[in-house]
């Protein structure tokens, strides 16, 4: 939690970081409206690829967090889609690599407004147990800036398909949590990302769920 309170200061003198946020993590797999205070998670968007694996390998933020980790597991992605803001502007931008990957990566993030707070929460239980076990689903946790206020989903999936299988499904929990905060007007700021990973570096409770499908 210390180096969570101290790290933006170090990284405002980083070269090519663009965006950087220091999130939380919540319980459980998805959204959990209790928080995991043993996992927090570093969002950073860089201008070339090799400042993020300079950085991943040789920064003191990551050495500072080596220090003190049982575990990290690092993701990099290449954006392929961006839409809605966050912090007021979208820090991804999509690149010019036509090439395919079946493997896809998915980031949803909202600010809620205040009065949304209790009636979305009500249905995150919902979402989140619908998430276990879902067919393609080969990674995924809750994150988020500010507890039960700004959060986001990070998960990974082995196609498109898979994906829109369980976020666009009318008839599913997710669906409807989102398109009924949606349609009241209960997002004050909102953002979706789609990836494609590039490479993994560490373990996941040990393993490493997706560079063993790349």
């Amino acid at each position: 939690m210390f180096q969570m309170a101290i790290i933006p200061g170090n990284l405002k003198r980083l070269k090519g970081l663009t965006f950087s946020k220091i999130l939380g993590t919540g319980g459980g797999e998805g959204y959990n409206f209790k928080p995991d205070f043993r996992t927090y998670a570093l969002l950073t968007v860089w201008e070339r690829s090799e400042y993020a694996f300079n950085f991943e390998s040789h920064s003191r933020v990551m050495k500072k967090f080596r220090n003190h980790s049982a575990e990290i597991y690092s993701l990099f992605l290449s954006p392929i889609q961006s839409r809605g803001k966050w912090s007021g502007k979208n820090p991804f931008q999509p690149s010019n690599d036509t090439s395919t990957h079946s493997i896809i990566v998915v980031l949803t993030r909202a600010t809620l407004k205040i009065k949304y707070y209790i009636p979305f929460w009500k249905r995150v239980g919902k979402v989140s147990k619908s998430l276990e076990n879902f067919p393609g689903l080969i990674f995924t946790k809750g994150i988020g800036e500010r507890p039960w206020i700004m959060q986001a989903t990070f998960s990974v999936w082995r196609s498109v398909k898979d994906m829109e299988e369980f976020a666009h499904n009318k008839e599913g929990n997710h669906y409807e949590a989102i398109s009924t905060t949606r349609r009241l007007k209960g997002f004050r700021e909102e953002l979706y990302a789609r990836f494609k990973p590039i490479e993994t570096r560490g373990t996941w409770r040990g393993k490493d769920p997706v560079g063993l499908l790349m």
